[in-house]
């Protein structure tokens, strides 16, 4: 019910306001609208406003093909009840309908039907062509607005992040031999050539964020040295980047996030930007290579974050939940207990405990695992009654392949609890926020679309409303902010849809005014019946494709 119930939610604002665009901008130009209607098919419920009033939704749904149908009443009850019901002409009908995945705008126009002579001043075809691309790119344009007004709004009201914490890096990696370690809490940053002040980060994503602008920042001035070299590569030259750290085990602070999972330690804002670095630390980026679509592509981010070692924010190395008949379960260990040791030597966080897990059958096979002998002797705490005690339990991961390599598996859901901050942002800087945010995401939807057709990326990755409406579940479920993060996004790719160069979207009528603008008169009648029909085609054959695509994850 709450998924059905979330769907309808978000697909009727992302509509409404996709649909009141092209309403209000076809207003401001003069332009006749006959019908607003959230959804196809057959009107369930009309309206009209000023004043607002109910009228037939049967009537309504034939009433703009005759614009000099008139109200009128009869001596007869029955009669004048009718006429009551019939809309006004003059005025737009607000419409619902039957199939709620969609909408549409419905304008006086020339090509539709004929017009009265004293109508044609309102037609939408008679416009010129600046007024008529204004109305078409208003429904897009309305789609980026609603995201960067929810995307500010959850700044606004503020969310709880995780502090910039480091969990442990990955052995051997560049943020490992530069001497980072799981608890460093990551003060702040700055390219070392440069005579600035350190950027502060006092959460994760800040960290990432500005350490990301860095590398892209030094990547350019190396590009720019080269190009003042006359090409001379400069490959090797270092592009060191200072960090800010305030290390655990010095004096000062350093968090303490042992305990059952879903306790988080949360810390003030304050008390974060008053901690004193104990360090700094110098890392060198110059064999840190970024993908060009790091910034728009959340997945290339994660693995340039793998590629450089880091491995996200610090979590405790508690057990959070056990599969039914897996490895953990059957080796006695229970949701909450902490692992202290592994064959003697310590854990310092999950992200170390996963690694040694994942790296405890280096050179199986998954056929060998039942002759392997990679036990695993496991020290925990665990609580007993409210008193903590430390027992020894015998591990055995089983072998998986993942990408052609042999990993350790236990079975198990690690990761306890993490250092957050709330953090909040003012009315400008939710807005610059939910403005970049926006620009990133839109973006992104551009290059996957462009990889798709370029055959770079499968169509596999399309999704349809089945797969929307069970996000739209999830994160209702999940809370407020993340279904309003959700519609948001989801907002931004409809937006990006309608803009695609297709006969039918939006972006399909901008190609006829471009084509318009260029050659001084529109596609002949002839074109524009078989690039509709292209047009229809094609959308026809993606939402197929996303049905398609959905049906095959329901079932598999």
């Amino acid at each position: 019910m709450l998924t059905a119930l979330s769907f309808l939610v978000m697909l009727s604002v992302i509509v409404v306001v996709h649909e009141y665009g092209h309403y209000k901008v076809a207003v401001l130009c003069g332009v006749r609208v006959i019908k607003f209607s959230v959804g196809f098919g057959k009107p369930l419920f009309a309206w009209q406003l000023h004043p607002f009033r109910r009228v037939n939704p049967v009537t309504s749904s034939s009433s703009s093909s005759n614009l000099n149908t008139e109200n009128t009443s009869t001596d007869r009850e029955g009669s004048t009840k009718r006429a009551n019901l019939l809309p006004d002409t003059a005025k737009t009908i607000f419409l619902i309908s039957a199939i709620p995945l969609g909408g549409y705008v419905q304008m006086l126009d020339e090509r539709e039907g004929s017009v009265p002579l004293d109508q044609t001043q309102f037609a939408f075809n008679q416009k010129s062509l600046k007024a008529r691309a204004a109305i078409v790119v208003a429904g897009p344009v309305a789609n980026f607005l609603l995201a960067i007004l929810l995307y500010a709004s959850i700044q606004w009201v503020g969310q709880m992040q995780p502090t910039a914490v480091l969990g442990q890096p990955l052995p051997g990696s560049i943020a490992s031999l530069a001497d980072l370690q799981s608890g460093d809490r990551i003060i702040g940053l700055r390219p070392l050539e440069e005579d600035v002040e350190f950027l502060p980060t006092p959460t994760y994503k800040e960290f990432v964020d500005a350490l990301v602008e860095v590398k892209i920042q030094l990547q350019n001035n190396q590009k720019a040295t080269e190009s003042i070299s006359a090409g001379q590569p400069l490959t090797n030259s270092p592009q060191w980047v200072e960090l800010s750290i305030h290390k655990e085990g010095t004096k000062g602070r350093s968090p303490d996030i042992s305990g059952a999972p879903g306790l988080e330690k949360s810390v003030d804002l304050s008390e974060i930007m008053s901690t004193r670095p104990t360090h700094t630390l110098k890392i060198d980026l110059s064999q840190w290579h970024l993908s060009e679509h790091v910034q728009d592509s959340p997945k290339e981010l994660f693995l340039a974050l793998k590629d450089l070692g880091l491995t996200g924010p610090r979590r405790a190395a508690v057990i959070n939940s056990v599969l039914d008949e897996g490895v953990a379960k059957k080796a006695g260990l229970l949701a909450g207990d902490e692992v202290l040791r592994v064959n003697g030597a310590s854990v310092s966080d999950a992200q170390e405990l996963v690694h040694l897990i994942h790296k405890s059958v280096d050179g199986q096979r998954e056929s060998e695992a039942a002759d392997s002998k990679n036990d695993s002797i496991w020290e925990i705490k665990r609580n007993f009654g409210g008193k903590d005690t430390q027992i020894n339990v015998v591990v055995k991961p089983r072998v998986i392949e993942e990408n052609g390599k042999p990993i350790g598996r236990v079975d198990a859901i690690i990761g306890g609890n993490q250092e957050l901050v709330f953090k909040r942002l003012g009315i400008w800087g939710g807005i610059a926020f939910a403005s970049r945010l926006t620009l990133d995401q839109a973006l992104m939807s551009l290059s996957s679309f462009k990889s798709m057709v370029l055959g770079q990326l499968s169509w596999r990755e399309l999704s349809g409303p089945l797969t929307l409406a069970e996000y739209a579940g999830k994160t209702a479920q999940v809370g407020w902010a993340s279904f309003v993060g959700f519609v948001a996004f989801v907002s931004v790719s409809i937006g990006v849809l309608n803009l695609m160069p297709i006969p039918v979207l939006d972006g399909g009528q901008l190609m006829y005014y471009l084509w318009e603008l260029l050659s001084g008169s529109a596609p002949s009648e002839v074109w524009n019946a078989r690039l509709t029909r292209f047009g229809l085609a094609t959308v026809l054959l993606m939402m197929g494709a996303a049905v398609f695509n959905d049906i095959l994850r329901l079932i598999g």
